[in-house]
């Protein structure tokens, strides 16, 4: 939404981790410039998006955010009914003509990033998986599977093994 009212994403980095940084310092770091106006229906309506999940609308459910009033005047019950703003033709499932074309040299390439600082490389390396937690379930796997496929794949792993 802010993207869509401002022209570019609010919490806009150079790099991923940077982007991570804005998201969760959102308090910080979300700001709505004074050079493209929106009105306070919008950023009250984009407030209430960041915030902590317990108190974000739409928590309860999708009712709440329908009946924002920076959704004043939406037909919800007709809105599939209306005409588009903008009318499009699509050739086949997989027309992209109604988007821009790209040069491939603008499309920018992943480098990876060498300094002389192996100890802070090692530290940033795994940032994508901050707040993740990787869980096992050996009760689930093998519950209710084949006996006989659950043994097997214990023989290979032993075999593997020696």
């Amino acid at each position: 939404m802010y993207d869509m009212l401002i022209g570019y994403p609010p919490f806009c980095s150079e790099t991923p981790p940077e982007t991570y940084k804005k998201v969760m310092n959102w308090k910080e770091t979300l700001t709505f410039p004074p050079e493209v106006p929106i009105s306070e229906k919008a950023k009250d309506l984009i407030l209430r998006f960041c915030c902590e999940w317990e108190h974000s609308i739409g928590a309860p459910g999708v009712e709440e955010i329908k009946n924002n009033s920076f959704f004043e005047g939406v037909d919800w019950e007709h809105i599939r009914e209306r005409p588009t703003a903008i009318s499009i033709e699509i050739k086949s499932i997989d027309d992209t003509s109604n988007f821009h074309e790209f040069p491939e040299s603008d499309i920018l390439k992943p480098t990876v990033a060498t300094s002389n600082h192996p100890e802070t490389d090692c530290k940033n390396k795994d940032w994508v998986f901050i707040n993740y937690t990787y869980k096992h379930f050996e009760g689930l796997t093998a519950r209710g599977s084949d006996p006989f496929l659950h043994e097997s794949s214990k023989i290979i792993f032993l075999e593997m093994g020696s």
